[in-house]
């Protein structure tokens, strides 16, 4: 999930949380009680200061240590002391620890159901949790939270029922989700027992715009079976929609239903039989340990020369919308003669040394 809207579901809650008082002296007024939920549910994605020590070491750590349940009450600690510190003796720490918690969980929630991975358990475990129902830029999600906050501050009357209810239909729109997360992964199913894939195994993503859009892949052996499926539509577009060229009709027409599926096969170690010894080769380097472990969709998809020598270069296709964006996350070893592999990343024409 994005940091805006994190923050933003923080100040949610923390609206929707704050109990009636009769003497407002006792608590966090109800604007500085917002702003403490809307920073705390902001504050996880701090670890974006991973990036100066190098991209691999921010990959692998993002959604670590700040996101973890077994450190949030530390890091609620530590907050709720700085904005004590902040108010400069306006307020107590103990009175913005309960509003800076509930910030940092919504925050770690926000981000589980979304596919990147999250390390709530850190620093015990780097296991990776994710319940993927939500795509990480998901306008309806943010919308809800946006409206309820809108209708909460034109309303300050009923602003904290109000503030409950948003959070009650994002609840429901994460349900919603949910449901449709398993149209999705029967339609896979169907498939994989139509092949006879036995002991394949299914992911399904979610995917941009709409609740209804997915991605599945079937994984089989070293190949990736993937398909884009729109789980509610029950048949194509017209000859005359198809024609349009507006964003829209492409959106529409490239998440099909489940009767016209177009399923494309994508190999670990790419299609070129005298290619697969040095993608296996890179694939298997001690040095690319760290993106065998960020990498869940690994592929190899080229060769390139330059004047690093040749480059291999693998992508993830947990990110990939093929024939859409570029893939986000590309990474690689080049090779002069003579001379041993050195680790790349691979961003927008430019190689990025990681080792």
């Amino acid at each position: 999930m994005d940091t805006l809207t994190h923050a933003l579901s923080g100040a949610l809650l923390a609206r929707a949380s704050r109990r009636p008082q009769v003497d407002n002296s006792q608590g966090l007024t109800l604007r500085v009680r917002m702003m403490a939920g809307f920073l705390a549910s902001a504050f996880p994605d701090i670890d974006f200061i991973f990036w100066f020590f190098g991209d691999l070491t921010y990959l692998n750590n993002h959604r670590g240590m700040t996101h973890s349940v077994i450190l949030l009450p530390v890091w609620a600690l530590m907050l709720a002391m700085a904005f004590a510190g902040l108010s400069r003796g306006c307020y107590q720490w103990q009175q913005f620890y309960w509003v800076s918690a509930l910030g940092l969980g919504i925050h770690i929630l926000g981000d589980i159901i979304t596919a990147y991975g999250t390390m709530i358990f850190a620093p015990f475990s780097m296991m990776k949790l994710a319940f993927p129902t939500t795509f990480i830029l998901d306008p309806w999600f943010s919308g809800i939270i946006l409206l309820a906050l809108f209708m909460a501050w034109i309303n300050k009357q009923h602003s904290q029922r109000i503030a409950v209810a948003g959070l009650t239909i994002l609840l429901g729109y994460i349900g919603y989700q949910a449901v449709m997360q398993q149209k999705a992964i029967d339609i896979a199913e169907t498939y994989r027992v139509q092949q006879g894939w036995q002991g394949a195994k299914i992911h399904v993503l979610p995917q941009f715009l709409l609740p209804h859009h997915w991605k599945l892949v079937i994984t089989h052996g070293d190949q990736y079976h993937v398909s884009y499926v729109n789980v509610m539509k029950q048949t194509g577009l017209a000859e005359s929609e198809r024609e349009s060229n507006s964003f829209i009709s492409m959106v529409r027409e490239y998440f099909k239903p489940a009767d016209r599926l177009n399923w494309l096969t994508h190999d670990r170690y790419g299609k070129q039989k005298d290619k697969q010894d040095m993608a296996k080769q890179i694939w298997q380097l001690e040095k690319f340990s760290d993106i065998r472990t960020f990498m869940m969709f690994p592929a190899f998809d080229r060769i390139e020369q330059r004047s690093e020598g040749t480059c291999g270069v693998f992508i993830d296709h947990r990110f990939v919308i093929d024939n859409v964006r570029t893939p986000p996350f590309q990474f690689g070893a080049c090779q002069t003669q003579g001379r041993p592999w050195q680790l790349y990343r691979f961003k927008s024409g430019r190689l990025i040394r990681l080792d």
